[in-house]
């Protein structure tokens, strides 16, 4: 969950472009960070924990050069501290390390070595790899056989990133983690995702599983790794089209507040890309045909999932179910060849769901994926993708992501449907005018509301049918960015165990449907959770009337496209407690952007 960043350029004053690089990579962690700088012919480490900008301070001790490595780190293996902060050094200093992943059985790896007098300062299994290729370099010599050794022993996941005393390139490797070339002129560079590098060139090349690679200013070698030998492979490289403005916080105080803004534009460029997803529609309906279709996600793209669900029974007719990325090893011993496997992922490198999916084509499954990253293993494993076209999303707490996979999938569904384009088009539009016109009203009413929560322990979250997911999302955004614990529940289910946590004064906010049937069961149970004394917050059709404490009412024209409305006001509410208590919603505690172990 890392973010590693490389940099091999012809001239001196790599440093400068390492920092701007590793800035863009923080989303995915801040416990500490550093870097690494081959300058006259000897590796010079800077690293601590913190914040890139903690580190910066200290950049000017050391000499500059024109090949580096950087890291900002997710904890997984040791503590938080300046030893255990990626770069990692090997015993004589000549070799540098920086790691995504986890390694298994690293600790056989370090008692073989300690054995041979090697010598560990942390705790990490990032480590073992610096030693293991200084032990390699002193039996065979060359750096990059001795490289490929080392790589070789090691199991598990890793995108690695190494220099070596005395060499002006990069030595790189790839399993199960992200890593990405970037190709550009008189320098290239390497890191764990294309964000980091868009100010720098729109041309990558995307590191396959198994293979290792080496980069100079001038050139790009890359070989596939098997038993122990070296493969030469040509990888395509490919264009990215996203700009680097879109990683650019512009007058907002963080990228939270700045992708819920951007909604109404990602729903208007929806609207006008329908055609695009006729092809992934069909496809989906084909497949369909011979089996079940199992929707693969996690966190906020399962909630997607689970409104997808819906959308293809109410609209498609079509069965299917949704199952936890992580529990899919357990839940889907039925999957088989006539299957269809829809995975959900923001980013593409989410390890729960890549080892589905791969476990899901083991056994001759198809593979169909709705992802926002181009080149990402998601798409690469996958037999059709569907792009969400959100853009770069900076902030932690997924936001503008979730409502574009929700109207992708209201979009897929109402293909499938037979619904026309138009009809499709003027849904989507038609949520983008009113999030437009009333972001304001909506930001203003989800403060009073946030300044409702901000003292409270507790707060719960009640929808019924479509919004049921939606109740689960808004839910996590407020857990995960302001700390407060909050639930999110089927209303009707309420009743039946969470009902005795109400009691004077606990905030239940509650979506209000549109449709009368299912509106009329919701009143009901509002009613239920007042006389307990619950202090009810409505979000609802500005067309009815609710008993509420706190109402926030909203131009909902249709059921099945409400949750792109509701959770708006959601992620503003979690938004504005996060920061009125203090917290950086970009960068919650304990949390990291891709979740790419697992």
């Amino acid at each position: 969950m890392c973010g590693i960043v490389g940099i091999a350029k012809r001239r001196d004053h790599v440093i400068k472009d390492l920092i701007a690089a590793l800035k863009k990579l923080e989303y995915r962690g801040y416990d500490s960070a550093g870097i690494a700088v081959l300058s006259n012919g000897t590796i010079h480490v800077i690293k601590g924990v913190g914040t890139i900008d903690k580190v910066i301070n200290s950049t000017r001790s050391i000499k500059d050069g024109n090949v580096g490595i950087g890291h900002t780190r997710w904890a997984t293996h040791g503590g938080v501290s300046k030893e255990n902060a990626h770069p990692h050094i090997s015993c004589n200093g000549e070799v540098a390390v920086v790691h995504n992943g986890t390694l298994d059985d690293f600790n056989i790896i370090r008692d073989k070595l300690i054995r041979k007098g090697h010598k560990f300062s942390s705790e990490t299994d990032t480590e073992v790899i610096a030693h293991l290729i200084e032990e390699k370099l002193a039996e065979i010599g060359d750096p990059v056989k001795a490289f490929s050794q080392a790589i070789y022993e090691l199991k598990g996941s890793y995108a690695i990133a190494s220099i070596i005393k005395g060499y002006n390139f990069i030595l790189l490797a790839r399993n199960k983690s992200p890593l990405v070339i970037g190709v550009g002129n008189g320098e290239n560079y390497c890191a764990s995702d294309v964000a980091a590098l868009l100010h720098k060139t729109n041309r990558f090349i995307f590191l396959k599983d198994g293979e290792i690679a080496l980069i100079t200013p001038d050139r790009v070698d890359i070989w596939y790794l098997s038993e122990s030998t070296m493969k030469k492979v040509e990888n395509k490289i490919e264009v990215i089209d996203w700009s680097p403005q879109l990683l650019d916080k512009g007058n907002y105080e963080y990228f939270m507040l700045k992708e819920i803004y951007e909604q109404p534009y990602i729903l208007n460029k929806l609207a006008n890309s329908i055609d695009y997803y006729k092809k992934f529609s069909d496809q989906l309906l084909r497949y369909s045909e011979s089996g079940g279709i199992s929707i693969v996600a996690a966190g906020t793209s399962y909630h997607a999932g689970l409104i997808g669900k819906f959308l293809l029974s109410k609209l498609a007719g079509m069965r299917s179910e949704v199952i936890i990325a992580s529990e899919f090893p357990e839940w889907s011993h039925h999957v088989n060849k006539s299957d269809t496997i829809l995975a959900i992922s923001q980013s593409g490198e989410t390890a729960d769901v890549l080892e589905a999916v791969r476990i899901a084509k083991s056994r001759g499954a198809k593979v169909l994926s709705i992802a926002n990253v181009p080149g990402s293993t998601l798409t690469r494993l996958s037999d059709e993708t569907a792009f969400i076209q959100a853009g770069p999303e900076i902030g932690v707490a997924a936001t503008k992501t979730f409502l574009a996979q929700v109207a992708v999938l209201y979009i897929i569904s109402s293909l499938i449907s037979g619904k026309s384009t138009v009809r499709i088009k003027d849904g989507l539009i038609n949520v983008a005018k009113e999030l437009e016109s009333s972001m304001e009203h909506i930001s203003t009413i989800s403060r009073r509301i946030s300044s409702l929560l901000m003292d409270r322990e507790h707060v719960f979250f009640l929808g019924r049918g479509i919004n049921y997911p939606t109740a689960l999302e808004g839910a996590l955004k407020l857990k995960e960015i302001s700390y407060i614990h909050a639930e999110g529940y089927p209303a009707g289910e309420y009743k039946h165990g969470p009902l005795a946590l109400i009691e004077k004064g606990v905030p239940s906010i509650v979506l209000v449907p549109s449709d009368e049937r299912t509106r009329e069961k919701i009143i009901y149970n509002i009613m239920e959770i007042r006389s307990r004394g619950a202090f009810t917050i409505t979000i609802q059709p500005k067309s009815v009337n609710i008993p509420s404490d706190f109402s926030l009412p909203l131009d909902v024209k249709s059921e099945l496209t409400s949750p792109m409305i509701y959770v708006v006001p959601l992620q503003l509410i979690a938004y504005h407690t996060a920061v009125s208590l203090g917290r950086n919603p970009d960068k919650p505690r304990n949390l990291a952007k891709s979740v790419t172990v697992e």
